[in-house]
């Protein structure tokens, strides 16, 4: 099946379905904010920790692999009674946990970013008390000229033992740095699903939420300045595992 647009919005304010997967996506206009949370970062983190989460092919992630004892060896073929399997590399990067950091104007971004979850699990009709967890987060900082993106991937872990609750995925864009106007694709957000690519132009002040497991990646980015974005791992705290994921699967239309 084709769609020509990868949104279709419902009855309720800022939720979408992505084709037909509930997404929630909002742009919010206080950009002071957004700059002075932007300049933060960009004073505070190192520049190993601005890359967090960008395609660093130079070096493994040794320290996860030296104490990394799979479950079992692994077969020619096997079959798995699971959809929660990670794509994706492991390559090194510095986490910075950055919605966590004590900050007033941090904090107010965080708040909007639960606030958000909670109209997300409202749409799909989810029961919840309003508790919300950020298990992790990082802020990246695209440079203009390096060309750097990430490949296509998502956010399940690498064993059912390690499997969240229930988790969602997010992006909050403090700034699209203005991709260059001859690169199309520049820094675009792409999901990955049916055999469809569907784009999103990151714009200051958007904020996405979409399902843990749904694969995407982001396009090589050329710009004027910077582009950045925080993105972060979020499940409601009170939420049980098959309860949740059977919500999911009902809104999807599985």
């Amino acid at each position: 099946m084709n769609y020509d647009d990868p949104l279709y919005p419902t009855d309720k304010p800022g939720i979408y379905h992505l084709a037909p997967i509930p997404v929630f996506m909002r742009v919010f206009d206080d950009h002071a904010l957004h700059d002075e949370v932007f300049e933060l970062g960009m004073r505070r983190l190192t520049e190993a920790q601005k890359r967090m989460g960008q395609e660093l092919p130079e070096r493994y992630d040794e320290e996860r692999q030296s104490r990394y004892v799979p479950r079992e060896a692994l077969q020619d073929r096997w079959v798995e009674h699971t959809e929660y399997n990670p794509i994706g590399s492991r390559y090194h990067v510095p986490p910075n946990d950055f919605l966590s950091m004590d900050h007033p104007s941090v904090k107010k971004l965080r708040e909007r970013v639960e606030l958000s979850l909670y109209e997300l699990l409202d749409g799909i009709g989810a029961s919840h008390a309003r508790r919300a967890r950020i298990t992790e987060s990082w802020v990246q900082y695209y440079a203009p000229f390096d060309g750097r993106g990430h490949q296509k991937h998502n956010h399940c872990r690498w064993s059912a033992e390690e499997e969240p609750a229930m988790a969602f995925v997010g992006g909050y864009y403090l700034s699209d740095g203005e991709p260059i106007a001859d690169h199309p694709y520049s820094g675009t957000l792409c999901f990955h699903l049916r055999g469809m690519t569907h784009f999103f132009r990151p714009k200051k002040g958007m904020l996405m939420i979409w399902p843990y497991d749904l694969v995407h990646s982001v396009k090589p980015f050329y710009g004027k300045s910077h582009r950045c974005v925080i993105n972060f791992n979020i499940q409601p705290a009170d939420a049980p595992i098959d309860k949740l994921r059977r919500m999911v699967a009902v809104a999807r239309g599985s």
